[in-house]
């Protein structure tokens, strides 16, 4: 395992504890992704297997178990501690619990469902994990995802970009994407939250486990710096 992902292993192993009650982003982010991949299967009653890449404390398949009628379903994240947490949270012999980084995923094709929530550009390569995902996922199953991309946090001041981490651009993704082979929606929508100053914000990503850098340079982060930014 490389030494980002070792941190980010550490980094969310901690924010278990604390994650369900400082993730409203996600879950705003859940509830909107939920709603526009259920519009798919509205008429489906067949039974589904499922995948999800970074499951966290496992919110996410409670909510989709409501709306989906699923057979087999492997729930994986980088941290053992959040698994651990997901398995207090779900008694459903149906599950199974993995503890395992998802890039390491080689083969896609046994699911009728990959699913994805604010986890996968936690990826150390998301257009390889991407193109693996496509080049192995079976046919008439789904890749649904939810991720920051480019644009987010383009509204902070300059002097704060270098606390942010890069995100995905959208159109390498699309260019990945065969317009013969696949049928696919795309959506940005803008989540807002309020922080008394940056520093909040800052540690509110700590305490969900997201405060690992993967800027390639190591930037210094002067405390009283932070604070002084709102």
């Amino acid at each position: 395992m490389s030494v980002f992902k070792q941190k980010v292993e550490y980094s969310f192993d901690r924010g278990s504890v604390n994650y369900d009650s400082y993730s409203k982003l996600q879950k705003d982010v859940l509830n909107e992704l939920l709603y526009l991949f259920s519009q798919e299967f509205k008429d489906s009653k067949r039974e589904k297997s499922l995948l999800e890449l970074g499951s966290g404390t496992g919110e996410s398949f409670k909510m989709i178990s409501k709306k989906l009628s699923l057979k087999k379903i492997h729930l994986i994240d980088i941290s053992k501690k959040m698994i651990d947490k997901s398995r207090i949270k779900i008694l459903d012999k149906r599950v199974g619990f993995y503890h395992r980084d998802f890039d390491t995923l080689q083969n896609f094709g046994d699911f009728d469902l990959i699913f994805s929530n604010m986890s996968i550009h936690w990826s150390s390569d998301l257009s390889k994990l991407f193109k693996r995902i496509l080049n192995t996922i079976k046919k008439n199953s789904y890749l649904v995802v939810s991720f920051p991309n480019s644009k987010s946090f383009n509204n902070i001041e300059q002097s704060q970009r270098k606390y942010i981490n890069n995100f995905p651009e959208i159109g390498d993704l699309v260019k990945i994407l065969d317009n013969d082979k696949f049928f696919f929606k795309l959506k940005e929508k803008v989540h807002k939250q309020s922080f008394r100053n940056f520093f909040h914000f800052l540690k509110n990503l700590k305490l969900t486990g997201a405060n690992v850098s993967n800027n390639k340079i190591s930037k210094s982060r002067g405390i009283f710096e932070i604070r002084n930014y709102k």
